[in-house]
Parts: C-alpha cells; sequence; structure tokens
C-alpha cells in the first residue's frame, strides 16, 4: 500500500474511533513499527494529529479543550491545581520579580499569594490581574493588548512590546502538555510568541502542568525542559519522567519533594 494511501487510511480510523496505537497500525497495515511513527511524525508535521505516548490522536483530541470559556476551566482538576500550586510557593522570595502567565492553574497559584512578602508581577492575563489588585503585598503590571476572550490573555505586538521593558527574577507558566521527551507544548499560537519569548529573557521558569498532561503533545512546541526550565507538577509523576526531565538539566518539583535535584 503506498504511503498516502495508508496515512489517509490511518486519519480515517481516528475519525471513527478517536485514537490509534501503534501497535493497531502495524497489525492493521502489516508494517514494521518503525515506519508506523514515521506515518505519525509526518502526518503530525502536517497538523493533521497529535502524537501521544505509543499511538495518536486527533488535535480536537487533545488534552485540554483551551476553546472552553476559562470559568469552565477554572472547575475542572481543582484539587491538582490546589496541590501543584502549594508546591509552587517555596520558589517565591521577598521582593521578587514575578511573571505570571495566563491559565487555571497558574490563577490557583496567585490566589496564594496574600502571604508571601513584598512582590513584583507582571501578568498578561486579565483574569490575574483582577485577582491581585487587592493584594497589598503585591506590585502589579498587567502588560496590555489584545485580550483573548477564552483565556482572558493579553497578546499581540503591545504585550510583547511591554515584556522587554521587564527584568525578571521568575516566571510561572501553564502548558497544555509535556512530552516523554520533555518538550514543552501549547494550543494557541497568538499565546506562544509570549512564553517564547520568557523562554530567552527569564533565568528560572516554572512550567506548570499536572500529571493527564504529561507523556502527551500538543499543536504548537515551545521549547525543551532544560537547565533554568523547570516542570511543577504532581507526586504521581512516574520515575520514568522525572528521570528523562532531569537528565535534560530541569527540576522536577512537587508538592511531596519540593526539589529534587
Amino acid at each position: 500500500m503506498k504511503k498516502d494511501i495508508r496515512q489517509q487510511k490511518i486519519l480515517d480510523y481516528l475519525s471513527h474511533f478517536e485514537r490509534i496505537s501503534i501497535s493497531e497500525i502495524c497489525e492493521i497495515f502489516d508494517i514494521v513499527p518503525m515506519t508506523a511513527r514515521r506515518d505519525l511524525k509526518e502526518l503530525e508535521n502536517d497538523h493533521k494529529l497529535i502524537r501521544t505516548h505509543g499511538g495518536a490522536t486527533l488535535p480536537s483530541l487533545s488534552i485540554h479543550d483551551t476553546t472552553l470559556p476559562f470559568h469552565q476551566r477554572m472547575t475542572q482538576n481543582i484539587e491538582l491545581k490546589e496541590s501543584i500550586a502549594r508546591a509552587a510557593l517555596p520558589y517565591i522570595q521577598n521582593r521578587h520579580h514575578i511573571f505570571l502567565a495566563s491559565g487555571t492553574t497558574v490563577h490557583m497559584f496567585a490566589t496564594m499569594l496574600k502571604d508571601s512578602g513584598t512582590l513584583n508581577i507582571v501578568t498578561d492575563a486579565v483574569n490575574i490581574s483582577y485577582e491581585l489588585s487587592s493584594y497589598p503585598n503585591i506590585h502589579l503590571i498587567s502588560l496590555g493588548g489584545e485580550i483573548r476572550h477564552n483565556s482572558l490573555t493579553t497578546t499581540g505586538q503591545i504585550a510583547e512590546s511591554n515584556l522587554n521593558s521587564f527584568q525578571l527574577d521568575c516566571a510561572f507558566i501553564g502548558v497544555n502538555a509535556v512530552d516523554e521527551e520533555g518538550n514543552i507544548f501549547l494550543g494557541s499560537m497568538a499565546e506562544a510568541s509570549i512564553v517564547r519569548l520568557l523562554c530567552h529573557m527569564v533565568p528560572e521558569i516554572y512550567f506548570l502542568a499536572y500529571e493527564t498532561k504529561l507523556m502527551k503533545k500538543d499543536f504548537i512546541y515551545i521549547c525543551q525542559l532544560g537547565k533554568g526550565r523547570n516542570l511543577i507538577t504532581n507526586s504521581s509523576i512516574s520515575e520514568k519522567c522525572i528521570h528523562t526531565y532531569e537528565q535534560l538539566g530541569a527540576c522536577v518539583i512537587t508538592e511531596s519533594q519540593k526539589d529534587r535535584r
């Protein structure tokens, strides 16, 4: 069977069954795993599917539907988000200059900062600006820019230009996925520009991702975990993930094990 026909049949299968594994592809098309992985990689490069650990899914079925309104996402996985937010707190220091990105997990973290000393916070999140506006210990700066309604994020040239004006100690960023190789993914092209800029200008970044976002991919690659690019997640993260990410130079931080490096 020609490659283009086989790849179309893989997409047809996904349209009916939503997910497909490497072993299923090998069995259906009588090919070896290397060929199956190559097919999935080519289809992912064409933005037709998203590879997962051991298989693939359609983009619309990726880990979290970021098109959902913000208030709906705030009601999901509350305990996991609280756990990650608590694990992030020890990495805040008095008089730190901090960036808080958009997202519901980072919002949860922001609600815990009342007793964290005097802080200087820059954010691109309208909801976080509103939350922190009543905290007397926080000097707050909002980036400004065009607002994305589903995420309440300010984006565009105004936001990016304003961000370049600041010297920051650290940043806390929610992400859509972290794959088995430590690659970080977002689901929004508009928000990706701000995060990539942060990765170049901030010495310590903490990516917040709860367990269901691990060993998976999403639409837009941002960077790879490594020195100064750390992961805060839940304590149920697998030892395999921890070993892989630490080999890259990242700290893997959980509520029960605050810093494994």
